[in-house]
């Protein structure tokens, strides 16, 4: 048989679990606001954590003739998960000339540009359906450096809407068309 204080206890017991129990839930129930820290936590899941210079980056035309106007760059922006992440911000390019067996690959600064993604407007100008972002960079200056048969080292950074700084850099090989590597050796 049960004693009164024996019941007393279990009821008690229950009592508490009970309370334990919805006092951790509620941390997590419908009247839950996340810290500003837990909130900045949880959008760095999806937002991009490592920015990939594509290997169908290089140094195009951008008009129908085949004389370079720039770089066409190719930029993939991937979250925590390793998945495709749209990207805002500020993005800057910097474009080197490239040093053989040295343990700096870049040399001398030749061109500079700096584009920010501020709008849904500028998202939808860039990104497109293979999940990537691509940037038309036309020549500024230092064009007259720029020489078929060469490389060149293009570094690509990202500075997130907090500050931090993502990069990447990604060897440049120009060359030609067959056609005007005739004609350019004849020059």
């Amino acid at each position: 048989m049960v004693t009164l204080n024996s019941a007393w206890m279990r009821l008690l017991c229950s009592f508490v679990l009970v309370c334990a129990a919805g006092l951790g839930c509620r941390s997590s129930g419908p009247s839950y606001i996340p810290t500003e820290r837990q909130r900045r936590d949880m959008l760095g899941l999806m937002l991009p954590h490592t920015i990939k210079i594509q290997p169908f980056t290089k140094i195009a035309s951008f008009d129908d003739d085949d004389v370079p106007d720039g770089i066409l760059v190719v930029l993939g922006p991937l979250d925590r998960f390793g998945d495709p992440a749209k990207a805002v911000g500020l993005f800057y390019f910097e474009l080197w000339s490239y040093q053989k067996a040295s343990g700096e690959r870049r040399g001398e600064p030749l061109a500079f540009w700096a584009l920010t993604i501020d709008s849904a407007e500028q998202v939808r100008l860039h990104w497109t359906r293979t999940q990537m972002y691509e940037f038309q960079l036309a020549w500024t200056q230092g064009s007259e450096a720029i020489r078929p048969g060469r490389k060149y080292v293009l570094a690509a950074t990202y500075h997130t809407p907090w500050e931090e700084r993502i990069r990447d850099e990604y060897v440049l090989e120009f060359s030609l068309p067959a056609e005007r590597v005739d004609t350019e050796a004849t020059k």
